[in-house]
């Protein structure tokens, strides 16, 4: 098991349940090297998590909350196969529906 600092984010799907989302492709060693990242690129972070949603559900969903958290995970396994432990969740950005 290893962890890093990714972004997360808890999307509203049709059925009301809340889905965590995590971003493996990019990592960070540190909380505030997520959040100085975040801070400089949000607008583009936001519109590929839209584009991302859209895709994937093809429905109408809400994006409640993104931000920067610590996960852990078996990164030998598949990104589906992965079962992550999240903690210290840190919120940067909250709610649309898209």
């Amino acid at each position: 098991m290893k962890w890093a600092i990714v972004f997360y984010a808890f999307i509203t799907v049709p059925n009301g349940e809340d889905v965590e989302h995590l971003s493996w492709g990019l990592t960070f060693n540190h909380h505030e090297q997520c959040i100085k990242f975040f801070e400089e690129n949000e607008q583009k972070i936001i519109d590929g998590l839209n584009v991302f949603v859209n895709r994937h559900y093809k429905q109408p969903v809400t994006m409640k909350e993104v931000g920067c958290t610590h996960a852990t995970a078996d990164f030998t396994q598949p990104e589906q196969e992965r079962d992550p432990i999240t903690s210290l969740h840190m919120p940067l950005w909250s709610g649309t529906n898209v």
